[in-house]
């Protein structure tokens, strides 16, 4: 009996083991070179399973980077870095290093992809480069780095080479030096978060690499490396900023002072307030705000707009310079009931290199939002609305006349139900790196994509009815789309399935049941990706689909502000 327990023990343990281990296991590849042989700036070949990759390396004191040349990737990295484990010890830390950062992402921090290498019966760390794509890949907006350098001095310098956002740069090296945490210019909880995960793997680390968040305007750390030092680990003081109390000059305290409240029923507004964060923001029946002289809101607290059908709550701006509405909540929640928002640009970085600017016109960034009975129009920004690592529910609105896209939700989940969506500039509606769930909807004049998901996306919209747009539905990036009784009227493309970005791969739709009449081209469907029509699966393919969109052929060039 004793040594069936034992046995049940010891098999437990090593299958926990194996779990714990699955992503750290030692993949092989090879270069045609040995790897000390290799001279800096050389362009060589590297063997991967089965293929044959150009890479150019480059030496640094520390490691080897790579940068994959001719479209290719390994593990879906464009460039990487591989750090030599000459002993057991390093071995150990390497392996230490890959669960700290999956730890981190699993925690919604930013973790380098990191897995073990051997070529050539050595062992290697294989990292990810620090840049744009990490970034993306740990569901952010693209935004600079910053690179901290400790040796006799302190150098804190961008990805880029330039020093443009003093203020942060001060703010490192003030947290170096003097162990003091601006909450303004830091994201303190992903901070703290960071160190208390640090401390289940090392005797103390510190970022090496701060991202500056351009949705919240705060500095996120990252670790990449294997440079972790034998201190003990402390916790810095906490330096609190001044909060401006110019939103006191239109709003007031409820008399829990929980909540804050319009002073009055016609509110006109004429510069860029700040709302913080632990209020809620409520906006009654009736209620009128006029954005002008380019002001706007800018709220690290939630909103509850409680209109009625017959007393909308308005935002507008009547000098049609209005910058819009950007709630940053964090794990709070925004409810909306019949807003009338109107006549608004995106929020615009008009203290240059000292504030943020953001693409979109109404913003939740984080927590939970739910929008019902509600018109955005005539709005004139990159992204009419912006939903950003949300969870979100929208019934009943309309966003209409738009410059750009209409609807964009980055890294949600969310559902839409009876929305419309009528003459915008740009997509309808278009999600990356989420979930989305859409029914009974309508796209009217849409000049590019009528509903678009990539970057890994899923996607299921049924009963909806998409009418005189250049594209469709379409699925990229190793999206997944179902497609479910909707009707595609007078365009030029039906669907479209197809790869952007090489770090991803070929996407997918499925149609059931669909009614297409009148398209110019019913699919655009390129080599390696999917289109199954009612259980058939569609055999006319097209090399090099994106050579055809975007304006190139089909649709409208995407709008970036500058």
């Amino acid at each position: 009996m004793i040594n069936k327990i034992l046995i049940i023990l010891f098999i437990a343990l090593f299958l926990n083991s194996c779990q714990e281990n699955k992503n750290q296991v030692i993949n092989n590849f090879s270069f045609e070179k040995p790897i000390p042989k290799i001279a800096n700036n050389e362009l060589i070949n590297l063997y991967f399973e089965g293929d044959t990759i150009k890479v150019k390396v480059s030496k640094a004191q520390e490691y080897f980077s790579f940068h994959c040349k001719n479209g290719k990737r390994i593990y879906r990295k464009k460039k990487f870095r591989l750090y030599a484990l000459n002993n057991s010890k390093d071995l150990e830390l390497a392996r230490s290093i890959i669960a700290f950062n999956e730890d981190l992402k699993a925690n919604e921090l930013i973790g380098v992809y990191s897995k073990l290498i051997s070529i050539e019966n050595k062992d290697y760390l294989f990292q990810e480069e620090i840049g744009k794509r990490l970034i993306e890949s740990n569901s952010r907006r693209e935004g600079e780095i910053f690179k901290i350098e400790i040796n006799d001095s302190i150098k804190v310098g961008t990805q880029t080479g330039e020093i443009i956002y003093k203020i942060f740069v001060n703010s490192i090296e003030n947290l170096v030096k003097t162990n003091q945490l601006n909450d303004k210019y830091f994201n303190v909880l992903d901070w703290i978060k960071f160190k208390d995960l640090a401390k289940k793997y090392f005797k103390n680390l510190n970022p090496n690499y701060y991202f500056l968040n351009p949705v919240t305007f705060q500095l996120e750390p990252i670790f990449s490396g294997m440079k972790v030092s034998v201190l003990p680990i402390q916790y810095p003081q906490i330096l609190s900023s001044e909060i401006s109390l110019d939103f006191l000059n239109y709003f007031k305290y409820s008399n829990d002072s929980n909540s804050i409240f319009l002073k009055k029923k016609n509110t006109t507004l004429g510069k860029k307030i700040i709302i913080p964060k632990g209020l809620k923001v409520v906006l009654k029946a009736g209620e009128t705000i006029d954005l002008i002289r380019s002001s706007s809101i800018l709220s690290y607290s939630a909103f509850n707009i409680n209109g009625e059908i017959d007393k909308m709550v308005k935002v507008t701006s009547s000098d049609s310079t209005g910058e819009g509405i950007h709630i940053l909540q964090n794990k709070d929640s925004t409810k909306i009931n019949y807003l009338d928002f109107s006549n608004q640009f995106s929020l615009y970085d008009t203290l240059k290199y000292n504030h943020q600017s953001l693409p979109s016109a109404f913003t939740v960034y984080g927590g939970k939002v739910t929008i019902n009975n509600s018109d955005f129009k005539d709005l004139k920004s990159e992204d009419a609305v912006n939903l950003f690592r949300c969870k979100f529910k929208i019934g009943n609105i309309k966003i209409e006349n738009t410059f750009s896209d209409a609807f964009d939700a980055d890294f949600c989940t969310g559902f839409m139900k009876n929305c419309n969506f009528i003459n915008c500039g740009n997509d309808g509606v278009d999600i990356s790196g989420g979930r989305l769930e859409i029914s009974e909807s309508k796209f009217l004049n849409i000049k590019d994509k009528a509903i678009s998901a990539g970057e890994e996306s899923k996607l299921k919209a049924s009963k909806c009815m998409i009418q005189n747009s250049s594209m469709g539905i379409i699925s990229k990036d190793l999206s997944v789309v179902e497609s479910i009784e909707n009707k595609l009227l007078d365009c030029e493309i039906g669907y479209c399935a197809f790869q952007k970005k090489g770090e991803f791969g070929p996407a997918e739709i499925l149609s059931t049941s669909d009614e297409i009449t009148n398209c110019l081209l019913n699919n655009l469907i390129e080599y390696n990706s999917n289109l199954t029509f009612d259980g058939e699966k569609i055999i006319v393919f097209q090399n090099n689909v994106i050579d055809y969109l975007y304006g190139k052929k089909y649709g409208k060039a995407t709008f970036k502000k500058n």
